[in-house]
């Protein structure tokens, strides 16, 4: 293996203006109990990037948050639901003073967020270390593995966990050489690991590349695939700017049409898709969030998201309607009580035969088993692009077929770690 460098309840659609009041209620009503001093009300610390070079990700994260209150309702198990509401920036320094000023001052009882690998790190290590749940979405591959802590869930897929398919399905297809290209940090070092082990397990080759977070030139690593001459390239992209430059680039090098491309699960995902325009279409994808799948939760979710905000959801969106949703099923479950490790057991005992993601359960370190998805975009009637299924992969786990305690005996994926042996 080549190393190169660089560098549950069901959705009813709602249009915007019904949104707006809602949410204008929301607030109201969330002010109203927190002065009443004999409880009722629970707070959740909601920590997201709304600004920074990630902000479309984190402002998708907020929307499907707010949505699935405003539909719901913020009462569950007899208690109301209060969100404070953080901005991180992107940055895990400012996650973690967020995160401090939620606890210390705001007394939350949980938080929800953030998204990039190294600001969820900060936040569940100091949240969980005050004895609170916290729920995530992030691909930090370690929150539910060797760092794994009872007070910990996340409701989305480890980075690498969708890419283990990716990687066993390139060299199905007769791939032997691939190049990978993800940014040089957790999320990159893990959705890469995924890859790369399925498809070096099998008898491929591959080559890396690794790009910083906020890179501005990719000419000269399309120069490197070119000379690299792979039979596939693998993008474990973070999605957003990144994302979209990447795509231009490679399209713009001839590479779109000559040389087939793998996208992660937030690659070309509907943040990415809303700006790149045509070039977009045909782009293979492996993830676990299909907005145009044949399921009426997500017809629903999907038709009163764009009722509701203009966009068509990304996975973020999604994902935290979802972190929402189990949130809520673990207040019915508890009576409204929030008791630590109590209240994450509640969660991880959330079993869904449909969500958004497929059929949904938690294994016991508090991580989801689920479907994998590979998907092609595709314009839909309207000419939005949307990702259209083409395959499933049932019941994928985030040990893959390694077993977990084979697994875990591994380091976690990093720069110099991402080829796990069969």
């Amino acid at each position: 293996m080549g190393h190169r460098s660089r560098g549950g309840r069901s959705a009813r659609p709602v249009g915007s203006a019904a949104l707006a009041v809602a949410l204008a209620a929301v607030v109201g009503a969330g002010a109203a109990v927190a002065q009443d001093q004999s409880g009722g009300t629970v707070k959740v610390g909601f920590i997201a990037p709304v600004t920074g070079f990630v902000a479309a990700l984190g402002q998708d994260m907020r929307n499907g948050w707010d949505l699935y209150w405003t539909q719901n309702g913020t009462t569950a198990g007899g208690v109301t639901v209060e969100t404070i509401y953080e901005d991180d920036a992107g940055d895990p320094e400012v996650a973690l003073t967020k995160a401090r000023k939620l606890v210390e001052e705001d007394g939350v009882q949980m938080t929800a967020g953030p998204i990039l690998a190294n600001t969820a790190y900060a936040v569940a290590d100091y949240v969980a270390g005050q004895g609170l749940p916290s729920f995530h979405i992030t691909g930090a591959d370690d929150l539910t593995q060797r760092r794994a802590n009872p007070l910990v869930l996340r409701v989305g897929y480890t980075s690498s966990q969708s890419n283990f398919p990716a990687g066993q399905w390139a060299y199905d297809q007769g791939h032997r050489t691939a190049v990978t290209l993800c940014p040089d940090y957790a999320f990159g070092w893990e959705s890469c690991g995924g890859f790369v082990s399925a498809f070096t397990n099998a008898g491929g080759t591959v080559t890396q590349l690794w790009h910083p977070l906020g890179n501005q030139d990719f000419a000269s690593y399309m120069t490197d695939i070119q000379a690299a001459g792979p039979d596939v390239v693998f993008v474990g992209s973070a999605g957003g700017p990144d994302a979209i430059l990447l795509y231009q680039t490679y399209a713009g090098f001839g590479l779109k049409d000559t040389t087939p491309l793998i996208g992660n699960c937030c690659f070309a995902d509907q943040v990415f898709l809303r700006e790149i325009g045509d070039i977009g279409a045909g782009i293979e994808s492996f993830g676990y969030w299909v907005e145009s799948r044949d399921s009426d939760e997500v017809t629903a979710f999907v038709s009163a998201y764009e009722a509701a905000y203009g966009d068509t959801p990304s996975l973020y969106a999604a994902g935290s309607y979802m972190m929402a949703q189990v949130i809520a099923e673990a207040l019915e479950a508890t009576g409204g009580v929030v008791d630590g490790e109590a209240f994450v057991s509640a969660a991880r005992g959330v079993s869904l035969a449909d969500s958004l993601y497929g059929p949904l359960a938690f294994d016991d370190l508090n991580n989801p088993v689920g479907p994998v998805y590979r998907t092609r975009v595709e314009p839909r009637e309207d000419g939005r692009l949307v990702h259209v299924l083409q395959e499933t992969f049932p019941d994928v786990s985030q040990f893959w077929t390694y077993g977990q305690d084979a697994f875990l005996a591994n380091p976690v994926f990093s720069r110099d770690f991402t080829g796990v042996a069969p």
